[in-house]
């Protein structure tokens, strides 16, 4: 080969080196996007193919097909179904046992609901509650307050903490049974909440800024007479409440009585992993990913990992093995590591926040277990 030759390949192979390294980082800052970005819509995927009396009929997913409670919400109306499910080839057929029926059509196209009840807790349970600003350093956030319905635990209270791209709805399930051991519960909601302020950048920050929101929480219930407070969390939302035990100020953590956390991001290291494997993401993608995150986000994902030996107060955390966002082998190990802090309880055939789902009575039987030995 002439010298030309080897240097028009020489040549031929750095551009195409560069291009590869140019490809390789806007797929990793897109996938970064993804982690970031405030989910402010429902992802609409199911249509609505029939309505016959009570029923349903709705085109099959890996939701509809699940034998589960579960909601329906689109733009402007919600639904709940029974667990009853019959599929009849690409269809299932389901019950609607609550909700504004009228208001489903065919051809309507709607989200499946893990949360179940899309409403509040009056509407939802006949619970009295006001809408109150718990003031945060970006400006007010609004609340869910729900005193207890009948005696009060002078004193004890609730705050409930949502995950991304969720809303106060993600506590509804679990209300009545808090409320009914007579705990005060706040329901909070955290900046980039559509009704909340937005962060600076625009971004979530998987708990980094989030858990100032949850501190304020924490000191607008001290105010109002709270003396010992049980934290939930869900899925970021659980992560939110860890990262803030590890860093509030000494007099509000010492109130802090437990945690119950449900599909808990322990790592969000490991979850962008989870998620670049489903999605068979080539290993320089999401180390690239990881990076932009770091740096659009001016944040430290490893300091947003949950330590066991960090743990101080008793946690009960569920999770579902069916869970496609957030993998439960890290919450099986954190447990594993704290026994003398840590109860686990896992379901199957849910999914991520579903373990409710899956046995309500069971779920709420663990719940007030657990606030009877704490609080």
């Amino acid at each position: 080969m002439n010298r030309r030759g080897l240097v028009g390949g020489a040549v031929t192979a750095a551009v195409t080196s560069v291009v590869s390294v140019i490809s390789t980082a806007a797929a990793g800052y897109y996938f970064s996007g993804e982690v970031l970005r405030v989910v402010r819509t429902a992802d609409l995927l199911v249509r609505v193919l029939d309505m016959a009396g009570d029923e349903v009929t709705l085109s099959r997913d890996d939701d509809t097909v699940k034998p589960i409670p579960v909601g329906l919400i689109w733009p402007g109306g919600t639904v709940r179904l029974s667990a009853d499910v019959r599929v009849e080839g690409d269809a299932v057929v389901r019950r609607v046992v609550a909700g504004g029926i009228d208001g489903l059509f065919p051809g309507l196209m709607v989200e499946v609901d893990y949360n179940v009840y899309g409403t509040d807790p009056k509407e939802a349970f006949g619970l009295d509650f006001s809408t109150v600003p718990v003031p945060g350093e970006l400006g007010d956030m609004p609340a869910w307050l729900v005193p207890p319905p009948g005696a009060q635990r002078p004193g004890a209270w609730a705050i409930a903490v949502h995950g991304r791209g969720g809303s106060r709805h993600e506590a509804l399930r679990v209300l009545p049974d808090v409320v009914g051991k007579g705990l005060t519960t706040l329901v909070i909601g955290y900046r980039n909440d559509p009704d909340a302020p937005a962060s600076p950048d625009g971004y979530y920050h998987m708990g980094d800024t989030e858990w100032r929101d949850l501190a304020a929480a924490i000191r607008y219930a001290r105010e109002h007479g709270a003396t010992e407070i049980v934290l939930f969390g869900w899925s970021m939302g659980g992560g939110i409440v860890l990262t803030a035990l590890r860093r509030l100020p000494v007099a509000d953590a010492a109130v802090i009585r437990g945690v119950v956390l449900d599909s808990p991001v322990l790592s969000w290291a490991g979850v962008i992993d989870y998620q670049a494997d489903l999605r068979r993401v080539p290993a320089p993608i999401t180390w690239s990913a990881k990076r932009f995150t770091q740096w659009r986000a001016r944040l430290d994902l490893s300091l947003l990992d949950q330590h066991p030996g960090e743990l101080t107060v008793p946690a009960l955390f569920f999770v579902d093995e069916a869970d496609l966002r957030v993998r439960t082998g890290p919450a099986h190990a954190y447990a594993a590591q704290r026994p003398d802090l840590v109860t686990l309880v896992a379901t199957r055939d849910g999914g991520h926040v579903a373990s409710w789902n899956v046995d309500p009575p069971a779920y709420a039987a663990e719940v007030t277990r657990f606030l009877d030995k704490v609080v």
